[in-house]
């Protein structure tokens, strides 16, 4: 998901890596180069929604708004 508020922004992805964890990352930043990152590991993947609806509810308060964005999911099969 991705949220913008002028120049800045943050996009928040859920994931699983490859030895099974569930993963939140945020990146944010802003148009003229400055950005950062966190990740976040949770329990599940209900855990990670949560999270997912956390960040939204603060960025809305932040006056930030969800944009869509297109991003495509690789098959790629680990297994």
């Amino acid at each position: 998901m991705r949220w913008q508020k002028q120049n800045d922004y943050l996009v928040v992805r859920i994931y699983r890596d490859l030895v099974g964890d569930w993963v939140v990352t945020q990146c944010w930043g802003n148009n003229q180069g400055s950005s950062s990152y966190t990740h976040t590991l949770v329990d599940s993947y209900s855990n990670a929604l949560e999270l997912l609806r956390e960040i939204g509810r603060e960025q809305r308060q932040r006056g930030f708004r969800r944009k869509q964005g297109r991003e495509e999911q690789l098959g790629f099969d680990f297994s």
